[in-house]
């Protein structure tokens, strides 16, 4: 997976050819957007949006705030109806390096299916995800992660993707799905390509299947922070093996499941290099 074989590309569309998005940040529910250049961020907490062949690509950005959120940040809702983004870019280069930095692609419980998300601090975030859609992050490809400053003080911290919260409190079958992605974090400020944390909830049903990790961090961590954790899942994965390992737990039961994860290897038969213990 790369740049030419997810979002825009695979299609024959660029950002550069798209026509202008005319439309209201705040999308209303109903709404699909499909083909056209969006200049801003967009507030998807109205839910029932569909995303399709366009390009988000932000001229400007507020500190610390995601380009696409399906919260709304004035009055904290956030979607009960399915949001989907597919086969589009979205795309960070418009904005200044320390806008970028602090910024992240994509924030809360949208489905998030072949999109090419680049030039931003962070990727793809679950966090103010609800209590009751199923989501689906699949054959997405994020990289060229913005650092700035000192990690160690007041710099950035750069994520590929990461799980802040996802309940299953009010509906037990709930499930996050993240499958066939492709997440790298190599910017020189990066936490991990995959990191899930209960920072701001609980955590239930991840499988994390299929997917290529690869950074200057670890590859994959998981810390119980300041709720729970349970029932994770990782089949079939594959680390670079480069940066400061492959995996770690902190806190909390671990993996209920770990199956079929592989140091990446291109000469391997499935690309399969030495097995990754469960940690």
């Amino acid at each position: 997976m790369n740049a030419k074989t997810v979002g825009l590309a695979p299609l024959g569309l660029s950002c550069a050819t798209l026509p202008r998005y005319s439309g209201s940040a705040d999308v209303p529910a109903g709404t699909v957007i499909s083909g056209k250049l969006i200049t801003s961020g967009l507030n998807l907490s109205a839910g029932n949006i569909t995303i399709e062949k366009s390009c988000i690509q932000p001229t400007s950005a507020g500190r610390g705030m995601p380009i696409i959120s399906t919260q709304d940040y004035n009055t904290f809702k956030i979607a009960s109806s399915k949001v989907t983004v597919r086969d589009s870019e979205i795309d960070g280069s418009k904005l200044s390096k320390e806008s970028a930095a602090w910024a992240t692609g994509t924030m809360g419980n949208a489905n998030l299916v072949s999109n090419y998300i680049h030039g931003f601090g962070s990727g793809i975030a679950v966090m103010k995800s609800g209590s009751s859609l199923d989501v689906r992050i699949e054959r997405n490809y994020v990289t060229d992660l913005i650092a700035w400053g000192d990690p160690a003080t007041t710099g950035n911290h750069c994520d590929a993707f990461t799980v802040r919260d996802f309940t299953a409190a009010s509906r037990a079958d709930r499930q996050l799905a993240i499958v066939d992605n492709r997440f790298d974090a190599n910017s020189g400020n990066d936490t991990g390509a995959l990191f899930i944390q209960s920072y701001s909830g609980r955590i239930d049903n991840v499988l994390v299947q299929g997917n290529y990790l690869e950074g200057n961090g670890y590859q994959m961590g998981v810390n119980e922070l300041n709720d729970p954790y349970s029932n994770l899942r990782a089949v079939n994965n594959r680390f670079s093996g480069t940066g400061f390992g492959a995996t770690y737990v902190q806190r909390g039961p671990g993996w209920a499941q770990w199956a079929d994860n592989y140091i990446y290897s291109s000469s391997g038969a499935d690309a399969k290099g030495s097995v990754v213990r469960q940690p």
